[in-house]
Protein backbone atom coordinates (compact mmCIF):
# COMPACT_ATOMS: atom_id res chain seq x y z
CA UNK A 1 0.00 0.00 0.00
CA UNK A 2 3.07 2.49 1.00
CA UNK A 3 4.78 1.97 -2.34
CA UNK A 4 1.37 2.28 -4.55
CA UNK A 5 0.48 5.78 -2.56
CA UNK A 6 4.08 6.98 -3.61
CA UNK A 7 3.66 5.55 -7.33
CA UNK A 8 0.33 7.54 -7.48
CA UNK A 9 2.05 10.48 -5.35
CA UNK A 10 4.81 10.72 -7.81
CA UNK A 11 2.74 10.52 -10.82
CA UNK A 12 1.07 14.05 -10.36
CA UNK A 13 1.45 15.91 -13.91
CA UNK A 14 3.16 19.05 -13.47
CA UNK A 15 0.68 21.95 -12.98
CA UNK A 16 -1.57 23.93 -10.37
CA UNK A 17 -4.15 22.14 -8.56
CA UNK A 18 -7.12 22.75 -6.88
CA UNK A 19 -9.67 20.01 -4.77
CA UNK A 20 -13.00 19.65 -6.89
CA UNK A 21 -15.72 21.90 -5.34
CA UNK A 22 -19.10 20.61 -5.06
CA UNK A 23 -21.77 22.13 -6.74
CA UNK A 24 -24.27 24.70 -4.98
CA UNK A 25 -27.52 23.76 -6.81
CA UNK A 26 -31.04 23.88 -5.50
CA UNK A 27 -32.41 21.89 -8.23
CA UNK A 28 -31.75 18.84 -10.72
CA UNK A 29 -32.22 21.81 -13.78
CA UNK A 30 -30.06 24.02 -11.63
CA UNK A 31 -27.18 20.93 -11.27
CA UNK A 32 -27.52 20.58 -15.04
CA UNK A 33 -26.77 24.08 -15.75
CA UNK A 34 -23.84 24.22 -13.35
CA UNK A 35 -22.12 20.84 -14.59
CA UNK A 36 -22.29 22.13 -18.37
CA UNK A 37 -20.89 25.74 -16.99
CA UNK A 38 -18.02 23.08 -15.53
CA UNK A 39 -17.70 21.51 -18.51
CA UNK A 40 -17.15 24.83 -20.33
CA UNK A 41 -14.67 25.89 -17.91
CA UNK A 42 -12.79 22.90 -17.63
CA UNK A 43 -8.65 23.16 -17.48
CA UNK A 44 -7.85 19.83 -17.09
CA UNK A 45 -8.65 17.06 -13.93
CA UNK A 46 -6.76 14.25 -12.17
CA UNK A 47 -8.67 11.57 -10.74
CA UNK A 48 -7.77 8.94 -8.27
CA UNK A 49 -9.93 6.03 -8.54
CA UNK A 50 -10.25 2.50 -7.29
CA UNK A 51 -11.77 0.50 -9.65
CA UNK A 52 -13.51 -2.82 -9.72
CA UNK A 53 -13.68 -4.26 -13.26
CA UNK A 54 -16.13 -7.81 -13.70
CA UNK A 55 -16.33 -9.74 -17.28
CA UNK A 56 -19.13 -12.69 -16.49
CA UNK A 57 -17.78 -14.59 -13.72
CA UNK A 58 -13.99 -12.80 -13.89
CA UNK A 59 -13.02 -10.05 -12.13
CA UNK A 60 -9.92 -7.67 -11.25
CA UNK A 61 -9.81 -4.65 -8.79
CA UNK A 62 -7.25 -2.04 -8.97
CA UNK A 63 -5.98 1.43 -8.45
CA UNK A 64 -5.73 4.14 -11.41
CA UNK A 65 -5.00 7.89 -12.29
CA UNK A 66 -7.50 9.50 -14.89
CA UNK A 67 -5.76 12.68 -16.45
CA UNK A 68 -8.44 14.30 -18.61
CA UNK A 69 -7.36 18.32 -20.60
CA UNK A 70 -9.16 20.66 -22.43
CA UNK A 71 -7.56 19.50 -25.62
CA UNK A 72 -10.16 16.01 -25.83
CA UNK A 73 -7.11 14.36 -24.65
CA UNK A 74 -7.38 11.63 -21.76
CA UNK A 75 -4.83 9.26 -19.97
CA UNK A 76 -6.16 6.26 -17.45
CA UNK A 77 -3.47 4.48 -16.26
CA UNK A 78 -3.76 1.74 -13.68
CA UNK A 79 -1.43 0.75 -11.22
CA UNK A 80 -0.28 -3.20 -9.94
CA UNK A 81 -0.58 -3.77 -6.19
CA UNK A 82 3.05 -2.98 -6.00
CA UNK A 83 2.63 0.36 -7.60
CA UNK A 84 3.68 -0.13 -10.48
CA UNK A 85 2.28 0.60 -13.99
CA UNK A 86 0.15 -1.45 -15.30
CA UNK A 87 -1.65 -0.04 -18.39
CA UNK A 88 -2.02 3.26 -20.25
CA UNK A 89 -4.47 4.09 -22.24
CA UNK A 90 -4.64 7.59 -24.12
CA UNK A 91 -7.04 8.84 -26.38
CA UNK A 92 -7.54 12.56 -28.12
CA UNK A 93 -10.44 13.06 -30.45
CA UNK A 94 -9.37 10.71 -33.13
CA UNK A 95 -7.40 8.13 -32.03
CA UNK A 96 -6.18 5.45 -28.94
CA UNK A 97 -3.11 3.88 -27.64
CA UNK A 98 -3.07 1.77 -25.34
CA UNK A 99 0.10 0.44 -23.90
CA UNK A 100 -0.04 -2.87 -21.18
CA UNK A 101 2.81 -3.02 -19.30
CA UNK A 102 2.66 -5.75 -17.61
CA UNK A 103 2.34 -7.86 -20.86
CA UNK A 104 4.58 -5.53 -23.18
CA UNK A 105 2.42 -4.94 -26.13
CA UNK A 106 0.93 -1.49 -27.47
CA UNK A 107 -1.68 -1.02 -29.42
CA UNK A 108 -2.78 2.18 -31.85
CA UNK A 109 -6.22 3.05 -33.77
CA UNK A 110 -8.74 4.98 -34.39
CA UNK A 111 -11.65 6.05 -31.96
CA UNK A 112 -13.40 3.83 -34.32
CA UNK A 113 -11.08 0.78 -33.99
CA UNK A 114 -10.68 0.93 -30.70
CA UNK A 115 -15.07 1.13 -30.11
CA UNK A 116 -15.13 -2.39 -32.81
CA UNK A 117 -11.96 -3.95 -30.50
CA UNK A 118 -12.83 -3.38 -27.13
CA UNK A 119 -16.30 -2.39 -27.21
CA UNK A 120 -17.27 -2.39 -24.04
CA UNK A 121 -17.92 1.80 -23.96
CA UNK A 122 -20.27 1.15 -27.09
CA UNK A 123 -19.75 3.77 -29.44
CA UNK A 124 -18.82 6.15 -26.53
CA UNK A 125 -15.53 8.05 -27.14
CA UNK A 126 -12.38 6.89 -24.07
CA UNK A 127 -12.75 10.96 -23.66
CA UNK A 128 -16.54 11.31 -23.53
CA UNK A 129 -16.57 8.44 -21.08
CA UNK A 130 -13.31 9.78 -19.04
CA UNK A 131 -15.69 12.93 -18.44
CA UNK A 132 -18.29 11.05 -17.05
CA UNK A 133 -16.54 9.14 -14.83
CA UNK A 134 -15.57 12.76 -13.74
CA UNK A 135 -19.51 13.51 -13.39
CA UNK A 136 -19.01 15.71 -15.78
CA UNK A 137 -21.56 15.92 -19.12
CA UNK A 138 -20.07 14.72 -22.14
CA UNK A 139 -21.39 13.53 -25.51
CA UNK A 140 -25.10 15.63 -26.02
CA UNK A 141 -26.07 11.80 -28.01
CA UNK A 142 -26.21 10.68 -24.40
CA UNK A 143 -29.21 10.75 -22.35
CA UNK A 144 -29.05 12.16 -18.72
CA UNK A 145 -30.97 12.25 -15.21
CA UNK A 146 -29.57 14.92 -12.79
CA UNK A 147 -30.19 14.71 -8.89
CA UNK A 148 -29.92 17.65 -7.00
CA UNK A 149 -25.97 17.14 -5.89
CA UNK A 150 -25.23 16.10 -10.20
CA UNK A 151 -25.49 13.68 -12.22
CA UNK A 152 -27.64 10.79 -11.31
CA UNK A 153 -27.72 8.44 -14.60
CA UNK A 154 -26.66 8.68 -18.29
CA UNK A 155 -27.09 6.40 -20.95
CA UNK A 156 -25.95 5.95 -24.22
CA UNK A 157 -27.53 2.66 -26.24
CA UNK A 158 -26.85 -0.40 -24.62
CA UNK A 159 -23.93 1.28 -21.95
CA UNK A 160 -25.51 2.63 -18.44
CA UNK A 161 -23.78 4.50 -16.30
CA UNK A 162 -24.80 5.59 -12.65
CA UNK A 163 -23.84 7.22 -9.90
CA UNK A 164 -24.71 6.47 -6.21
CA UNK A 165 -25.44 8.80 -4.51
CA UNK A 166 -25.51 11.00 -7.53
CA UNK A 167 -22.98 14.05 -6.77
CA UNK A 168 -20.05 16.01 -7.90
CA UNK A 169 -17.64 15.02 -8.17
CA UNK A 170 -18.82 11.46 -8.07
CA UNK A 171 -17.95 9.64 -5.42
CA UNK A 172 -19.51 5.71 -6.65
CA UNK A 173 -19.73 5.09 -10.10
CA UNK A 174 -20.47 2.53 -11.92
CA UNK A 175 -20.58 1.24 -15.90
CA UNK A 176 -22.47 -1.48 -16.89
CA UNK A 177 -23.02 -2.75 -20.94
CA UNK A 178 -24.15 -7.31 -20.83
CA UNK A 179 -22.04 -8.64 -18.69
CA UNK A 180 -19.55 -6.55 -18.17
CA UNK A 181 -18.97 -4.10 -15.55
CA UNK A 182 -16.83 -1.26 -13.88
CA UNK A 183 -17.29 -0.25 -10.35
CA UNK A 184 -15.73 3.07 -9.59
CA UNK A 185 -14.79 4.68 -6.33
CA UNK A 186 -13.06 8.56 -6.70
CA UNK A 187 -10.50 8.44 -4.01
CA UNK A 188 -9.41 12.23 -4.73
CA UNK A 189 -10.08 14.67 -7.46
CA UNK A 190 -8.28 17.58 -8.48
CA UNK A 191 -8.48 20.53 -11.36
CA UNK A 192 -5.28 20.95 -13.03
CA UNK A 193 -3.71 23.01 -15.56
CA UNK A 194 -1.62 20.46 -16.72
CA UNK A 195 -1.48 18.99 -20.21
CA UNK A 196 -2.26 15.14 -20.94
CA UNK A 197 0.94 13.42 -22.86
CA UNK A 198 0.85 10.94 -25.27
CA UNK A 199 2.97 7.78 -23.51
CA UNK A 200 5.12 6.07 -25.39
CA UNK A 201 6.03 2.31 -25.84
CA UNK A 202 8.96 1.16 -24.79
CA UNK A 203 11.46 -0.44 -27.13
CA UNK A 204 10.97 -4.30 -27.21
CA UNK A 205 6.79 -4.16 -26.89
CA UNK A 206 4.76 -6.18 -29.29
CA UNK A 207 2.65 -4.64 -31.38
CA UNK A 208 -0.38 -4.58 -31.94
CA UNK A 209 -2.21 -6.23 -29.35
CA UNK A 210 -6.08 -4.80 -28.78
CA UNK A 211 -6.82 -3.65 -24.95
CA UNK A 212 -9.41 -6.11 -23.56
CA UNK A 213 -11.33 -5.56 -20.58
Amino acid sequence: LIALVAACRTAHPAGEETQVAPLTSTSPADAARQLTARRAQLTGERILLSIRATNGDRSQSFRAQLQIDNSNRMLLTAYTPLGTTAIRLYADASEVTFVNDLEGTWWHGTTADFASSFGFFGTTSPYSMALLIAGLPSDASLTYDYAVAGLARARTGDVAITYDPPSYPPKHVTIVRGAQKLEIETLESATTTASVAKPEAPNGYHCCVAPRL
